[in-house]
């Protein structure tokens, strides 16, 4: 069995891949870090060109949560600075500015307004036949709308070289032809969702084919995700919803060089993979489960050994690799859809045991098929809450999860649970 490598980090809940625009409050809780000193440095130079101290506008999600981005943009080997803002004197709408150091100090060279006011996420991309890097910033407005804009800075002008309204998107080698390739999904549309794929080209996204009609099937995009496959491929793993809020399914996609379009994989292993992979909880989307590159496909398995259970929280789930023949679950373990988070337990255990209400407030235990044995208990606490052999699995917000071993005598070691802890 592979133990998942790591436990998850209380960031990781914005860092997921979603179609929906972030909770009220999350900027606020992402501007506490301190600035750095290059970040510092870049702040007040963009206040001494405005004449006011900026809201800098922090990416609710992605890897890259910072308002100020450092990179090549105009090729010439020195880096540059870029810094998202909004201005009072400048309207609601976001502002990206472009700094260059001159003569060791920072200096504002080129704003221009953005397309929202609000700022989902950031990534840089070196575009094929274009000089230094472009800078891709997702747009979100209150309305829920988003847009997705390109930026290319040469001879200290600032252009937006592509624009297009979307849910979601991945910026990947999918094509396999060495350079970046995007992949749109657009807004919802009373015929479904829509999937876009372009190439980078002389410094633009150009189309490489027609967009493709992913069905009525799904009512929006939750997730959008890159995965590597069995056979060194690379896959699009989409989790959508299927009608209602808590519903969701997923569908794969691959590039077929020969036809030079992107079309749905449909894997030996199941007939219908919508309805094998419809889960019933908004948390339980598609993620790399044990940190191998392939992007498992979480799947709630029937309710046998959860009949004991007076409140249906939990739920037995198995991640799943579709793109094998060999191996396809990759993970078996408890969700708790409640609190949010997963316990991986060994793959031997999967069909052999069974989940009881625990004897404290929000505790559960994991006991043998016939009930006779305690092998787990896992509780939800306050902070200062110790003792009774338990030990601390991680962290949710306030409150702690905690694990103590059972009496029986099937093997199970304090470390793997806490590798296989991480939140939802």
């Amino acid at each position: 069995m592979r133990w998942i490598k790591g436990a998850a980090a209380l960031a990781a809940v914005c860092l997921l891949a979603g179609c929906g625009a972030a909770p009220a409050g999350v900027e606020d809780l992402l501007r506490a870090p301190q600035l750095d000193g290059q970040q510092n440095e870049v702040e007040k130079a963009l206040i001494a060109y405005l004449g006011e101290t900026p809201q800098m506008k922090y990416p609710t999600t992605g890897e890259h949560l910072s308002p100020f981005v450092f990179d090549d943009w105009n090729g010439d080997g020195v880096t540059d600075a870029a810094a998202l803002y909004v201005s009072s004197a400048k309207g609601q709408n976001v502002h990206l500015a472009v700094l260059e150091s001159v003569d060791g100090a920072w200096a504002v060279t080129q704003e221009r307004e953005g397309l929202a006011t609000s700022v989902e996420s950031i990534e840089t991309a070196s575009l094929r036949g274009a000089e230094g890097s472009q800078l891709l910033v997702g747009y979100a407005a209150a309305s829920g709308e988003k847009y997705l804009a390109v930026y290319s800075y040469q001879d200290q002008t600032l252009n937006e070289v592509f624009h297009q309204s979307y849910s979601q998107y991945e910026l990947r080698d999918i094509s396999g032809t060495g350079g970046n390739d995007l992949v749109i999904i657009g807004p919802e549309t009373d015929s479904g969702l829509q999937l876009q794929m372009l190439t980078a080209q002389d410094g633009q996204f150009i189309p490489v084919m027609p967009p493709l009609a992913v069905g009525n099937q799904f009512t929006s995009c939750e997730g959008l995700y890159t995965s590597k496959g069995d056979d060194g491929s690379d896959y699009l793993i989409l989790d959508g919803q299927t009608g209602s809020a808590n519903s969701l399914a997923s569908m794969i996609l691959y590039y077929d060089a020969r036809q030079q379009q992107l079309v749905t994989y449909h894997p030996i292993t199941v007939d219908d993979l919508f309805t094998a992979t419809q889960r019933y909880s908004s948390l339980l989307k598609s993620q790399d489960i044990d940190d191998d590159s392939t992007v498992e496909i979480p799947v709630q398995l029937d309710g046998a050994g959860m009949e004991n259970l007076a409140v249906n929280r939990l739920s037995f789930v198995a991640w799943m690799d579709y793109t094998t023949e060999y191996e396809q679950v990759k993970s078996f373990g408890v969700a708790d859809l409640e609190y949010g988070y997963y316990l991986e337990l060994p793959s031997e255990w999967q069909g052999q045991i069974m989940l009881t209400d625990g004897d404290e407030p929000d505790s559960w235990q994991v006991r043998s098929a016939d009930g006779e044995a305690l092998h787990l208990t896992v509780r939800v606490v306050e902070p200062n809450t110790q003792g009774a052999g338990y030990f601390q699995l991680g962290n949710l917000g306030a409150q702690r999860v905690q694990a103590r071993l059972g009496t029986s005598d099937w093997y199970l070691q304090s470390g793997d649970l806490l590798r296989g802890f991480r939140l939802l």
